[in-house]
């Protein structure tokens, strides 16, 4: 089982699936030697080993995995934090499902009726500022500034600045890529310490009050009786940060770019607003914005007729599972607007940890596009632009910028 597979080279995410493809070919499972890592590529592999949280544990320390380990500057800046606990994405079993109960109402239709109109106001104030016939950088202008505004103020902590949010988002996205340099894992330290000093500056202000940005809540609720620590505080509110942003820039920018490179889209999704939704899932599917999520093996198993001994790490490549060929057809990276999915899609995983965030995403994602197209008849990439740039990322796969012209 060996393939040209460099996941955390610059430049592998520019075209990711071209490597996921080859690997498919040889196999569904993939064997990293240097690492030990077993990278599961199949859509019906990766479901098996979500739906079985006993055999497959989330408690993996992702942020430990940076080569060389943790400079010690970055370990005294720590030091003068909290130690975070196992709340959602690191955690298994009933303590998993009671931390995500405190959570998931911000996330449920009651809560996205009370955010919709802030969401609706941000993005007409976005899609204004966007001038017909002349370039725009798309990321930064509208999918960066969009998603970060509607976390913040679900957090409750959108008066702190979009821009010190999204610095504060980035430095803990960086870390769970393990691949910063020693002076960015510094910067990323120091970043950490100082939003997470905001955050519990908050929390301690709002306990006792009410409101229902995330912020009061977690002051306010306990669990198994009792209130809870400041490193589960942190936890939560550092992983909704992070989460309720991130996949949303992605899809954005994916979303605008298979729109101004596929002739005759935009023309057929403002003609026939019903495909929408399904043209959304397509780009969630074909542009995974989260590349896969680890899982440990709890004791000797196998999968896919492969031993996979005790302790052995697993990444569950979401992105190559999202188009696997005996489950999607061929891999030829077209939107399928036609006919019932073959199966769900794994951009937002499955099972016990599937994103708690997920309705969020689509919900900003549609009425942010139902928008741009009343507004505009078309897109197309700016004139003269070189090859896109993409982050250099172990689990993300993010645009950094996409000029986009927009036709009135």
């Amino acid at each position: 089982m060996t393939a040209r597979f460099a996941p955390r080279a610059p430049g592998f995410m520019v075209a990711p699936h071209e490597a996921y493809r080859a690997l498919r070919a040889q196999g569904p499972i993939f064997h990293e030697a240097d690492t030990g890592i077993f990278y599961v590529l199949d859509h019906a592999l990766a479901i098996e080993v979500l739906r079985a949280p006993e055999r497959f544990s989330s408690a993996v320390d992702r942020a430990g995995m940076r080569a060389g380990g943790l400079p010690a500057e970055v370990q005294a800046i720590r030091a003068k934090g909290w130690p975070l606990a196992p709340t959602l994405s690191h955690n298994d079993g009933p303590s998993h499902d009671a931390f995500r109960a405190l959570v998931a109402p911000l996330f449920m239709p009651r809560g996205l009726a009370t955010i919709r109109p802030f969401i609706a106001s941000r993005v007409a104030e976005l899609a204004k500022r966007i001038a017909p016939c002349e370039q725009i950088e798309f990321v930064s202008a509208f999918a960066v500034p969009l998603p970060i505004a509607v976390i913040g103020e679900i957090l409750g902590m959108r008066h702190l600045g979009d821009d010190t949010l999204k610095r504060w988002s980035d430095a803990f996205a960086d870390e769970l890529g393990f691949l910063t340099s020693d002076a960015r894992a510094v910067e990323i330290a120091r970043l950490t310490l100082a939003c997470h000093q905001a955050m519990m500056a908050l929390v301690d202000a709002r306990r006792g009050s009410d409101g229902a940005d995330a912020i009061t809540l977690l002051a306010n609720a306990t669990i198994a009786g009792r209130p809870l620590e400041a490193g589960e505080i942190l936890s939560l509110l550092t992983q909704l940060l992070v989460a309720g942003n991130e996949t949303t820039t992605a899809t954005l920018a994916f979303a605008l770019l298979r729109l101004a490179k596929t002739p005759g889209l935009w023309a057929r999704l403002s003609a026939d607003r019903a495909l929408l939704p399904r043209f959304i899932e397509e780009v969630l599917r074909l542009d995974c914005p989260i590349q896969g999520q680890f899982r440990r093996a709890v004791a000797d198993t196998r999968l896919g007729g492969i031993a996979i001994p005790a302790g052995s790490l697993l990444h569950l490549r979401f992105a190559s599972a999202n188009r696997d060929e005996r489950v999607f057809g061929p891999d030829d990276d077209t939107v399928r607007l036609d006919g019932k999915p073959a199966a769900p899609h794994l951009a937002f995983g499955m099972g016990l940890h599937f994103c708690v965030g997920a309705a969020l995403s689509r919900f900003e994602l549609t009425i942010a596009l139902e928008a741009l197209l009343d507004r505009f008849a078309g897109v197309s990439l700016a004139a003269e632009q070189g090859a896109l740039p993409f982050r250099t990322h172990f689990h993300h796969r993010n645009l950094l910028a996409l000029p986009l012209v927009f036709r009135a």
